[in-house]
């Protein structure tokens, strides 16, 4: 245990090493929120509801979702699993008595524990500065769901990015492999608009991936449009593709070692 405690401190430390790069990344964030409430403002201006959605409801959605799904990024965690596999660092950790996956669990709880507090802290300026269109709940039983929900979506994200970084194991570059992924689960998630503005099918399809549990469902939550059953209903649905996840990083692992042994060592 104090050998996953030490990595945790160590990334601490070399995250405080580039601070000003956390806050640039941060900026562009909040720049990001701003342009959706942009766009969003000009389109309530004719109309007072879009599919279920009056302009307080879709502000909230925005900056709610947004907040959660900044506690639940893992910021390009998948390259560093690629330079460990492309430079041969992984040799080091394969010689030594700590398993290789929980390692990088552990790593990336080190690292994006430091990304989320500065991120929360912007966000929180973010909901202060729009506190007028902004929907506060105070049900805690919704709080109590929501928060498991955002610890499933974090993990989720994380097996997803452990996964894409094994690829190096077949592939020397696997950049286009996470960009088409990330572009493909921030729309799936709903990060740019509520999917059930599309058609049902759509939703439907959505609602059977994993990437709609980090942003939509939430949100929808939070805005009290689905019941806190639901809201059950899709956080189990996070442990099963956490299960699932967790199966296939194992055995992608193995098959990655393979490959590498036969080439590396």
């Amino acid at each position: 245990m104090r050998k996953y405690l030490a990595v945790i401190k160590a990334e601490w430390q070399r995250q405080m090493t580039y601070r000003v790069n956390q806050f640039t990344f941060r900026i562009g964030n909040v720049f990001e929120i701003l342009v959706q409430i942009l766009i969003w403002t000009a389109i309530f201006q004719n109309v007072q509801v879009i599919r279920g959605y009056n302009y307080k409801e879709m502000m909230t959605y925005i900056l709610i979702g947004w907040l959660l799904s900044m506690l639940m990024q893992n910021y390009g965690f998948e390259n560093i699993i690629s330079g460990h596999i492309e430079e041969g660092k992984l040799s080091n950790f394969i010689s030594k008595p700590i398993n290789y996956i929980k390692y990088l669990i552990t790593l990336s709880i080190g690292r994006c524990s430091f990304t989320v507090a500065v991120a929360f802290g912007m966000n929180v300026v973010l909901l202060f500065l729009f506190r007028h269109y902004f929907i506060l709940s105070k049900d805690p039983l919704m709080w109590a769901v929501l928060v498991a929900m955002v610890l499933a979506g974090y993990f989720i994200n994380l097996f997803i990015s452990i996964l894409v970084g094994f690829t190096s194991f077949w592939t020397v570059d696997n950049h286009g492999i996470f960009y088409s992924i990330n572009t493909l689960a921030k729309f799936l998630s709903g990060n740019y608009f509520p999917i059930n503005i599309l058609p049902a099918a759509f939703l439907n399809f959505s609602l059977a991936l994993p990437f709609v549990y980090t942003f939509y469902f939430p949100a929808q939550l939070y805005l009290g449009k689905i019941s806190i059953r639901q809201g059950l209903v899709g956080l189990g649905v996070e442990i099963a593709w956490l299960a699932f996840l967790y199966l296939v990083i194992n055995w992608v692992w193995k098959l990655g070692l393979k490959k590498f042994e036969s080439v590396g060592i």
